[in-house]
């Protein structure tokens, strides 16, 4: 038998395997799947979510006097939901000072489960309860956004302060913290004359365009007939924030202008006068201020309870001692309040009674008195010692920080509203 020389078994190798890879790619490519093919993925069906819980909405008012359970108990919820709704706001909320107007909202399954609830007292104070997957509940008051501005406020009296406020669109609590401010120098009940203009800058808080609340008043001047007078708040670097003149000197005085905040006078001070009750003329060596049952009354300075109870003609009545001889004595209360006996110490405008008319009175009215060593004083014209003024040496820093707000209050083509910040109103102090 011949033999295949090794150069020809190199090549027919070569061929044969040459011959293989054709038909071997061949039918690779016959029973390959076309690309339209192709498997295709199994998806699963997804389960279709439960469709969303049918919520009950009990929602309502807080009314004059009316607590938030009351106001529940009355939509119809449980006890026991009322009692566990209570508890969880009471670390959050103040329950005891519901205002009317004040809303809420509880939601409920329509099998009675509860599922949150919320409540609301003005724009920035805003507290609910939710439900967590646990089942636990969870209280919080919400964070929301809030732009504090510099708002100012002016206008020329018609009749009085809160008439005029109203005219301007502001809130009762402005004029109260406006009069506040000259306590110590003008009672605006009495003094006030039409024709009298004022200027405040007041920081106000706003969420989105609505009013939530005001902050401090910044700046305040008030031209009256009979006096001008400015106050500008400014905190030293050690020390109390107090109001103070453009000069540095102190708004504060020893003495209070008023014991009461917008009364007006029934009777003046007279060293006689026909008394109402007896009809004899006596001397009346006081103020009487006339004003509704309850209307708090303040002591007019820092001192110590010398009496308080019944006193004959007075009725329910206190007489306080302070520095230099002076003494102050309200008579006429409806009652005293807690804590005001004798021997005790007691702050300036501290609420110490309520406007009544216990023993000889025709009506409700406060009959105060002031003395000294002993004799009586004009309560209207007596001069009381200032607070200390600002030192020299804290003037400059005072000018400058206040230098602002002074420039932005007296230009009169200034925008009424200036922005300052936005804050938290988590931030806030109520």
């Amino acid at each position: 038998m011949q033999k295949i020389p090794r150069p020809k078994k190199f090549f027919f190798l070569l061929l044969f395997l040459f011959a293989g890879g054709i038909a071997l790619w061949g039918a690779l490519r016959f029973f390959a799947p076309e690309p339209s093919e192709k498997p295709q993925a199994v998806v699963t069906p997804e389960t279709p979510a439960p469709p969303p819980e049918e919520l009950k909405v009990i929602s309502g008012k807080i009314s004059k006097g009316q607590s938030l359970s009351a106001a529940l108990r009355l939509q119809g919820l449980p006890a026991d939901m009322v009692e566990a709704i209570s508890r969880h706001l009471k670390p959050i909320l103040n329950l005891r000072r519901m205002n009317p107007g004040d809303s809420y909202e509880a939601r409920l399954t329509s099998e009675g489960k509860f599922r949150g609830f919320s409540y609301q007292s003005s724009p920035i104070d805003l507290y609910r309860i939710t439900v967590e997957p646990s089942g636990e509940w969870n209280a919080r008051k919400l964070d929301i956004p809030v732009d504090k501005c510099w708002a100012l406020v002016s206008g020329e009296i018609t009749s009085s302060l809160f008439e005029t406020m109203d005219k301007l669109g502001e809130k009762d609590q402005l004029t109260l913290d406006f009069a506040e401010i000259f306590a110590w120098e003008i009672d605006f009940r009495t003094e006030l004359q039409p024709g009298d203009r004022f200027q405040i800058v007041v920081e106000k808080y706003y969420v989105g365009d609505s009013f939530a609340k005001y902050g401090r008043i910044l700046f305040a001047e008030f031209k009256g007939q009979a006096k001008s007078l400015q106050a500008i708040y400014y905190q030293p670097a050690k020390g109390s924030a107090d109001y103070f003149t453009e000069k540095g000197d102190s708004l504060r005085k020893a003495f209070l202008r008023s014991p009461l905040k917008f009364t007006r006078i029934s009777s003046g001070y007279s060293k006689s006068r026909l008394h109402p009750i007896l009809g004899e003329n006596r001397p009346h060596l006081g103020v009487d201020y006339a004003a509704s049952v309850g209307t708090p009354v303040w002591a007019i300075a820092d001192g110590t309870v010398a009496s308080a109870g019944w006193n004959g003609g007075y009725g329910k009545h206190v007489v306080l001692k302070h520095v230099r001889g002076y003494q102050s004595m309200y008579g006429h209360l409806s009652r005293i309040s807690p804590g005001v006996k004798k021997g005790k110490s007691i702050r300036q405008k501290q609420i110490i009674g309520y406007v009544g008319s216990t023993g000889l009175s025709t009506g409700p009215h406060l009959d105060f008195r002031l003395t000294k060593s002993g004799v009586y004083r004009n309560p209207l014209k007596e001069i009381s010692p200032r607070a200390p003024s600002l030192t020299p040496a804290q003037l400059p820093h005072f000018h400058q920080a206040v230098a602002p707000l002074l420039q932005w209050a007296r230009n009169p083509e200034q925008l009424k509203l200036k922005k300052e910040a936005t804050i938290s109103s988590n931030d806030l102090k109520n």
